[in-house]
């Protein structure tokens, strides 16, 4: 399907490559550049909620298990441990679910505050 209105034969300078004029070939360059924008926006907006997601669950599902005097002496070794365990680094995903292991061990194990 052609975007331009002038037929080839009209014009000898009319230029036609693999099927498409010029105004074809820079819609799909504008198209593709603003797909690939999105895109990367799209996966550090992804990584980065997701990285935060331990640390989330840790508040969420820890911390208000946990007394006041217990929350202030262990959630700061814990946010540490999920820090080293998610720096970057090999195996970038095997290390992430072990953080969340890590993570949902606790909410398991933590007893509720009485």
């Amino acid at each position: 399907m052609k975007h331009s209105m002038v037929h080839p034969a009209a014009s000898p300078t009319h230029l036609i490559l693999l099927g498409e004029d010029v105004a074809g070939w820079r819609t799909a360059l504008l198209a593709a550049l603003l797909a690939a924008v999105a895109l990367e926006v799209a996966t550090a907006v992804c990584r980065n909620a997701l990285l935060r997601l331990p640390d989330l669950l840790l508040a969420v599902l820890v911390g208000p298990r946990l007394t006041a005097s217990a929350r202030l002496r262990l959630l700061p070794h814990w946010r540490a441990e999920l820090s080293r365990r998610l720096a970057p680094g090999p195996h970038r995903r095997r290390r992430y679910l072990a953080a969340l292991c890590f993570v949902l061990t606790l909410a398991c194990e933590v007893h509720p505050a009485a």
